[in-house]
């Protein structure tokens, strides 16, 4: 944790960094170079937004955005609009999956994607539940 602590960014920012350029090489490799120019932006804007974040001049909302948290209150600020997240994201991934199966096409990841969520969801509520 020394190391992700000596970064520019959080560690959940590196996690989503490194997804995206790990992303932009696999499409690269494939040869398909929109799609890796709009990971490599994606990449450069969270980044950027993650340090301007990490300074002295940036507001609790854009800490939360930028997920670079400063100290417990700005943890329990973003737990309130993950929470909000998390329902809309199983509700959208719902909806995916109806759309899905009405469809025909991609089924098998709309369903995962649910399955994930759905335990990731319950997980979540009983830490929290022990933690009271």
């Amino acid at each position: 944790m020394k190391t992700i602590s000596r970064l520019k960014v959080s560690a959940v920012n590196t996690v989503l960094l490194s997804v995206l350029v790990a992303g932009a090489i696999a499409t690269g490799l494939f040869n398909n170079w929109v799609e890796m120019s709009i990971l490599l932006i994606a990449a450069v804007f969270i980044f950027v937004s993650a340090v301007y974040a990490r300074g002295q001049k940036a507001s609790d909302v854009t800490r939360l955005n930028a997920i670079e948290y400063r100290d417990e209150r700005d943890r329990l600020l973003a737990k309130s609009g993950f929470a909000v997240v998390g329902v809309a994201a199983l509700v959208l991934s719902i909806t995916e999956f109806v759309l899905a199966a009405v469809f025909q096409q991609y089924i098998a990841i709309a369903a995962a994607q649910v399955l994930v969520l759905s335990i990731v969801w319950g997980i979540a509520n009983s830490i929290a539940a022990k933690r009271g």
